[in-house]
């Protein structure tokens, strides 16, 4: 079949399609020599036996083909030198088997070597089929996981803000900032990415010029399937999923919830929740301030650390990472605060925003953290939203994004299993981080939505990004607590 379907040109067929056969043919090599112990064979050498021997050197066998099978699947030089290794002995074996053929006969063979000579033309003839096809695409065996994946120097963090500042970003665009990160520069073009459970984990959409973006993304891709690892982007937006390879799968991860900020008036029945708070806020004698963290007291960064630390014990988690930031990625200077003071000097809650750019200017903020002090003043939040987009907008603010809505995406009637899978897990998270809740309490503020998708090459790499998801979001998490949350998933209160 891969003769007929390429034309006797294996080598075209992509890096990860070659040592995809090369792990099929491994395995079906294995099972060959399992099945010759278990029964007669009858086959274009002759008929056979079942093969003498111990079911330990069985075990032993599957063992070892399964290790080097695996190595080859991922792209380990060392599994294919193994390979071609075994290949040219078996080669050998076949042309002294011809050899001893034409000069003593069949019987004399097999009385004088005690085997059967049918099994080992047999193995022999398919190693040496193998070992053509190895020595063929022996550049896809050169994976190196930990390998540079751009072009050298690799970018700095300071060299991805400057791109940033230049060429703008997404909503989600200035979290590639954050510690963790790794970066790849194509020409113009920068990849932010996290090494994961072998899997090259991009967050949001490449920077850079719009123009450079297809071919970012081709060459990422290229790099990535070379280091044996799987490519994927998480919380990529339209554009992105335009440019990677064809064949390419996609699911939505979540809804951009953004507000249009120009002309922004709280008027009208529709922004009654929002309008009831500042009212009731001005009322009580609240008051909002939009700073730096750097610039507040001590005093109030103790109560910002208080109330987040609160936050956080209730989870039995870490705080979560990569798309969602903490005190630390807050204390950067270019994020702004927003606080909300007591007429006692309290902080009932605070936001965190994150700068859009745009055009060489901060054209729009980005939601990050969102903390509450238990007992405090009741409709902080959305009194620090609104307030924040009153001011943003007086500033000449374009756009404010709360960030994405996970596991909230409405999906049309015939969506069909995805919806279902999404519905199903939504209800059970929904106790422990409040998606949906979460998402409900965002329609206050009538955004226009964003699809953000996970873009991935096809369903066998989905344990992996699972993985790698998992590690991205809680870095330390334990095993411990792992469970801990699993328990409280499926309690059946909950």
């Amino acid at each position: 079949m891969l003769a007929v379907d390429r034309s006797l040109r294996p080598q075209r067929v992509s890096v990860r399609e070659q040592r995809l056969i090369a792990f099929v043919g491994v395995c079906g090599l294995g099972a060959i020599d399992v099945l010759t112990y278990l029964s007669p064979t009858t086959g274009p050498f002759g008929s056979s036996d079942p093969v003498s021997g111990s079911w330990i050197d069985v075990a032993v066998n599957t063992a070892v083909v399964l290790a080097v099978a695996n190595g080859i699947r991922r792209g380990r030089r060392w599994a294919w030198v193994l390979l071609v290794g075994y290949g040219i002995l078996n080669a050998l074996v076949l042309v002294l088997a011809a050899v001893l053929l034409v000069a003593v006969g069949l019987g004399g063979i097999e009385d004088a070597a005690d085997l059967d000579l049918t099994v080992t033309l047999a193995s022999s003839a398919t190693w040496v089929v193998a070992l053509v096809y190895l020595i063929l695409v022996r550049a896809a065996f050169r994976a190196r996981p930990k390998a540079a994946l751009g072009e050298a120097p690799a970018p700095t963090v300071d060299d991805v803000k400057a791109e940033l500042r230049a060429t703008g970003g997404g909503t989600l665009s200035w979290m590639t900032t954050w510690e963790g990160m790794s970066y790849a520069r194509f020409g113009r073009g920068i990849v932010a990415f996290q090494r994961r459970s072998r899997v090259a984990l991009v967050l949001g959409d490449p920077l850079g010029p719009e123009e450079t973006r297809a071919e970012t993304v081709r060459a990422f891709v290229e790099r990535a399937e070379n280091a044996g690892l799987a490519p994927c982007f998480f919380s990529a937006g339209e554009a992105t999923r335009a440019v990677v390879p064809e064949g390419w799968r996609s699911v939505v991860v979540a809804d951009d919830t953004i507000v249009d900020l120009p002309g922004l008036q709280f008027t009208g029945k529709a922004w009654g929740a929002v309008r009831t708070s500042l009212n009731r806020a001005e009322r009580e004698g609240m008051t909002f301030r939009l700073s730096r963290l750097s610039d507040e007291t001590w005093g109030v960064r103790q109560q910002l650390r208080a109330i987040s630390e609160s936050w956080v014990g209730d989870k039995g988690l870490p705080e979560m990472g990569f798309t969602l930031g903490t005190l630390h990625e807050a204390a950067d200077p270019e994020v702004r605060i927003a606080l909300a003071v007591s007429p006692a000097g309290d902080v009932d809650g605070f936001l965190s925003w994150l700068p859009v750019y745009g055009e060489g200017r901060v054209r729009g903020w980005t939601l990050d953290l969102m903390r509450r002090r238990e007992g405090g003043f009741g409709p902080v939040m959305e009194y620090l939203i609104g307030s924040s987009a009153q001011q943003f907008s007086n500033e000449g603010a374009e756009v404010m994004s709360l960030s994405g809505a996970p596991l909230a995406h409405e999906y049309p009637a015939d969506a069909g299993v995805l919806a279902d899978l999404q519905e199903r897990m939504a209800s059970m998270l929904e106790p422990v981080y409040g998606f949906a809740s979460l998402h409900r309490f965002k329609q206050k503020f009538h955004p226009r939505y964003e699809t953000m998708y996970l873009l991935y090459r096809d369903e066998a790499d989905l344990t992996r990004i699972g993985a790698a998801l998992t590690r991205a979001f809680l870095p330390h998490a334990t095993l411990r607590q792992f469970a801990a949350a699993g328990v409280e998933l499926v309690r059946p209160e909950k």
